[in-house]
């Protein structure tokens, strides 16, 4: 198994031990940055949510 897959593997499991209403939101915020990094094909939206990543403070 990849880095990767245990990475995508261990958000599911954290998403999965969530309360139902915080999942729906997670699966609504992925949907909506789906539909962004399909408005930007080109990979500008992965550039910008790179930055944005990187910009989370740090605690």
């Amino acid at each position: 198994m990849t880095q990767d897959e245990v990475t995508i593997l261990m958000l599911k499991g954290l998403i999965a031990s969530l309360p139902e209403e915080m999942q729906q939101n997670v699966q609504t915020c992925r949907e909506s940055l789906q539909e962004l990094l399909s408005h930007y094909p080109d990979g500008e939206a992965v550039i910008a949510l790179g930055l944005t990543v990187a910009e989370i403070p740090k605690s």
